[in-house]
């Protein structure tokens, strides 16, 4: 189950450098999918999720935003190839969430700003933009949420 773990790992972070490098690259301009609903449009984030210590503080922005990820990321890798057995579910789910934090701590580091292109809305709710990274982790963590419910 290691080699599931890293192959979604793997996967989620190459899609997700994939279509960072896509929208830099070709939406100089918002796309319209779903008109009123779903668009494609370039961000830049500073911060964590919503812009979390996007200002402010440097040091508590790095630690935030660099320090800890690093720590919780490789507190999966090290969790994973101590155990002696993995089911699927949790390689899946660990995999998501390493991929995805990879994928986001690869901008912070090398660019200093996360790159978002997945926007939502409706009337007036706009969700804040995200990217594939954020997918990763998000579906990671509801899966973990599953699994350890059921337990």
């Amino acid at each position: 189950m290691r080699k599931l773990f890293i192959f979604t790992a793997l996967s989620v972070f190459i899609l997700d450098r994939l279509t960072k490098l896509w929208a830099v690259r070709e939406l100089h301009q918002p796309i319209s999918v779903i008109p009123g609903f779903f668009s494609l449009r370039l961000a830049e984030n500073r911060g964590a999720a919503f812009s979390l210590f996007s200002g402010g503080n440097e040091f508590m922005r790095k630690l935030f935003l660099l320090v800890i990820p690093v720590s919780v990321v490789l507190a999966i890798f090290y969790y994973v190839f101590t155990r002696k057995e993995l089911n699927r579910s949790l390689s899946i789910s660990l995999g998501l969430i390493a991929g995805g934090a990879l994928g986001n701590l690869y901008d912070r580091f090398f660019n200093g700003r996360v790159v978002d292109f997945i926007d939502f809305h409706f009337r007036n709710f706009h969700y804040p933009t995200f990217n594939v990274a954020d997918v990763g982790v998000f579906i990671g963590t509801v899966l973990l949420l599953i699994l350890y419910r059921k337990s």
